[in-house]
């Protein structure tokens, strides 16, 4: 069976800005994957479609060659009655087999491709850049990795769980018609030229409708996001109200936009509806004068009756898919629009013969960088850094916010690449290591730990996900947690809660630091990993992060000054320049200087 990455490069062909038929065609290329489920199904179908049909066409026999056959006595008629009674209850099993064999097959092709279109999915939003989840947003996102993807599965289980089988009902039954009265079975076609017309002057409004609904139903989910992500601010500011109108807001347009699309297209399958509908009146009057003229039996008239409305099903079912796509259509568009996505992180995968992952000695040569979609402005975040780190060298970042030092350890974890210049690590450029042995060297600790929704031991052991429990627990013991996860109601096995919300500040900090010893990297970055917590519980932390960061290169961001103890160097950011860069007691001695002044702020000690 062809590979997720194999549907990807199927699907990831650039179309044409605009055309009708690419997100179809698309979704036709995945389903052909399944190529082999969708024979077997299709011939199910059709054989459950067949097998349906005599229940009805056999009331023309029933009635002409048996009811009102003089020829025949009243007992024979009976008996004949019976026999047909048997063949109906013998077919029930056949048709009711090949019912649920039919449905089992399509169901395993929707789930196959929607699983299939989902692994594509999470496969392609690992590979993107980080200024793509910033720039897209996480309620966005989330909405066409679940609403927008549920669409299509809808659709699918639309086409391949009914459409087929009705279409083909209609197709056998048509043909039928035309097997019974040539003429009559011509007028019924009159409708569908008038359908489809129909459905053309309406494609581009419903389109424009089901756009609206997809972008509405976009934000509400940035609102929710927000809204939930915002609730502790919201409730500490008494602002309950203000952010419950926002929200409501949201929902206001996404019920408009949701209430005119299905009026507007529940308008639309009403005419299309009312000209095939209206055919069973034609069919009955025109019928009826040709029995009356002897040309047709009262039977066939019947079974002709009886079996337009399986034509006039087949129809429906075309018009029924057709409504699910149109709304399927722009999110598949928005789900497209990320597989497409040319954002991608470069250098991924070390080259062969690469050499071990990264030990900690970087260099910056005329390193500049400005985010995409900046040039208007003219401004650079980074300009022309020129910097040499050591292996091992403990590294403190200073400087106003907006100053640069985030964006400056972004592009030493390659989440971005520098638009000038080249850094080196121990020496190698970054593709002949790979970004993800980079990444396997560095780890960082922020002032909001993050905690996955899970175990505290599968928490620590996302450092190294190949670590064993004695690992995990020593990890535990150089970061001073061991004592407290065992306090806990389940030990190692407590779950930490969304976002590690079951637990307290000081321990989620314990924990990611074990983590960070687990992993045992070469960089370690500290964005202010203890500016949230007590004086007490800061002392005893900031011990251990001396610890793990002995023999490390480390880089310690730094609005407190105090959490600069024992650094080798310091770098002071200023408008995206390094303006200072030494040791702590000559910055100090630089008259007028940024660090002076900084350290004079918060000291109160005279500058310069």
């Amino acid at each position: 069976m062809p590979s997720a990455a194999d549907a990807a490069a199927a699907t990831d062909t650039p179309a044409p800005s605009g055309a009708e038929s690419v997100p179809l065609r698309r979704l036709g290329q995945l389903i052909r994957f399944e190529s082999g489920l969708l024979r077997r199904a299709v011939f199910l179908q059709a054989m459950q479609a067949l097998s349906y049909i005599p229940f009805y066409a056999g009331v023309g026999i029933l009635i002409d060659k048996i009811l009102r056959n003089e020829a025949l006595t009243h007992d024979e008629r009976v008996r004949w009655v019976v026999v047909y009674a048997l063949a109906n209850l013998l077919l029930w099993p056949v048709h009711a087999w090949f019912t649920v064999r039919a449905f089992t097959r399509s169901q395993e092709i929707v789930r196959a491709v929607t699983a299939r279109l989902r692994r594509m999915l999470v496969d392609k939003l690992q590979s993107l850049s980080l200024g793509f989840f910033t720039r897209r947003g996480a309620g966005a996102l989330a909405n066409q990795v679940t609403v927008d993807l549920n669409k299509v599965e809808a659709f699918l289980n639309n086409i391949v769980g009914s459409f087929i089988v009705s279409f083909t009902i209609g197709a056998g039954a048509l043909a039928y018609l035309f097997w019974l009265n040539p003429l009559l079975a011509g007028i019924t076609s009159l409708a569908v030229p008038v359908q489809v017309l129909i459905v053309r002057h309406m494609r581009e409004r419903v389109t424009r409708l089901n756009q609206r609904v997809q972008q509405s139903g976009e934000n509400f989910s940035e609102r929710v996001v927000e809204f939930i992500g915002g609730m502790r601010a919201t409730k500490s500011m008494g602002n309950e109200d203000i952010a419950a109108a926002q929200l409501a807001s949201s929902i206001e347009r996404m019920r408009a936009a949701g209430l005119e699309a299905s009026v507007t297209m529940r308008w639309v399958m009403m005419v299309i509806q009312f000209a095939g509908e209206y055919l069973g009146v034609v069919v009955w009057c025109v019928g009826g004068v040709f029995f009356l003229q002897g040309r047709l039996e009262l039977g066939a008239l019947v079974a002709f009756s009886a079996l337009l409305g399986f034509v006039r099903a087949g129809f429906n079912a075309y018009f029924g898919a057709y409504d699910a796509w149109m709304q399927a259509r722009p999110g598949f568009v928005s789900v497209l629009s990320i597989l497409d996505s040319q954002e991608i992180e470069g250098f991924r995968n070390a080259p062969r013969g690469a050499d071990a992952r990264p030990r900690g000695e970087l260099e910056l040569r005329s390193v500049s960088f400005r985010y995409p979609g900046g040039e208007a402005d003219g401004r650079w975040a980074l300009d022309d850094l020129r910097l040499r780190i050591p292996r091992g060298q403990r590294v403190g970042l200073v400087g106003e916010t907006g100053a640069g030092k985030s964006t400056f350890l972004d592009l030493l974890m390659g989440f971005y690449p520098p638009t000038r210049g080249e850094i080196l690590y121990d020496g190698r450029r970054l593709d002949e290591i790979g970004l993800l042995n980079l990444r396997r060297s560095v780890a960082i600790m922020g002032q909001d730990a993050f905690l996955w929704n899970t175990t505290v031991r599968e928490n620590i052991r996302f450092g190294r996900p190949t670590a064993s429990d004695a690992e995990v627990e020593e990890a535990a013991r150089r970061a001073q947690a061991h004592e407290f996860i065992l306090r806990l109601d389940q030990g190692y096995h407590t779950p930490c809660g969304e976002r590690g919300g079951r637990l307290s500040g000081g321990q989620r900090q314990r924990i990611a630091l074990a983590r960070v010893f687990l992993r045992d990297p070469a960089i370690v970055v500290l964005d202010e990993p203890t500016s949230a917590l007590d004086v007490e519980t800061e002392a005893r932390l900031q011990a251990d992060l001396d610890e793990l960061c002995r023999g490390r290169t480390t880089f310690i961001v730094a609005h407190r000054l105090s959490t600069l103890r024992g650094v080798d160097r310091v770098l002071v950011f200023h408008q995206g320049r390094v303006v200072e860069d030494g040791e702590t007691a000559d910055l100090l001695k630089i008259p007028g200087g940024h660090y002076a002044r900084l350290h004079a702020l918060q000291f109160g000690a005279t500058a310069g």
